[in-house]
């Protein structure tokens, strides 16, 4: 959830992108408040919006999100695609998971996202269905192992899109400071691989703070 402009244009700039977005409903605006209130690092708005437009562009009928927090992108997601598509949305904490469900359950989507309590590494493994979008915004430093596992389970132009891919601009720095060293060198690996895989056509948008965003070929 970004608490300030982009770092990366002018702040008139970001205003005006900023009015140019959907209008959210009142249940999303409430999941906005509580993600400030507690400091939950949900989705910028517009990386919200950029989801809902890749997923229906991509007509994905399977998505996977790693990274469920409260629940606000995998409830965008699933409105986005429609009832007949299913979203699989995985997160570690039980807490956060209680509170996914209660929203999910509000938005009248329960039957079409199942919320996997469980460690993301250990939760993508075990899919074994072609994945037609997948949303990335979890533990960081495991941000590079994601993606090894993601890749083959990926359908034929099937899409990544990664959220803090600028990781609050730390990764186009020199040296990270100590507390953040781990997780920019996470994240500049896994944005370095993403575009140089020989199976996927990739790049990184300065959108929100950086969305990694690619299709995989074939």
């Amino acid at each position: 959830m970004r608490d300030a402009f982009d770092e990366i244009i002018h702040p008139e700039q970001a205003a005006y992108l900023d009015a140019l977005l959907p209008p959210r409903d009142a249940l999303l605006q409430r999941m906005e408040a509580r993600a400030r209130e507690r400091h939950y690092p949900i989705s910028d708005p517009q990386v919200a919006a950029f989801l809902a437009v890749t997923a229906r562009a991509a007509g994905a009928s399977f998505i996977v999100e790693v990274g469920t927090n409260i629940g606000y992108s995998a409830i965008v997601l699933a409105r986005a695609v429609g009832p007949k598509a299913k979203v699989l949305t995985i997160e570690l904490s039980a807490e956060l998971c209680h509170a996914a469900r209660d929203f999910i359950a509000e938005a009248g989507l329960t039957p079409q996202i199942e919320v996997r309590q469980g460690g993301a590494l250990q939760e993508l493994a075990t899919i074994d269905q072609p994945i037609d979008l997948v949303y990335v915004d979890c533990v960081k430093e495991e941000y590079p192992r994601y993606l090894e596992l993601i890749v083959p389970r990926l359908a034929p132009r099937g899409v990544i899109v990664a959220d803090n891919a600028l990781w609050q601009g730390l990764v186009a720095r020199g040296a990270a400071p100590e507390a953040e060293r781990e997780r920019t060198e996470a994240i500049r690996a896994f944005n370095l691989a993403l575009v140089q895989h020989p199976d996927l056509v990739g790049l990184v948008l300065p959108l929100g703070d950086g969305v990694a965003y690619a299709v995989k070929a074939g």
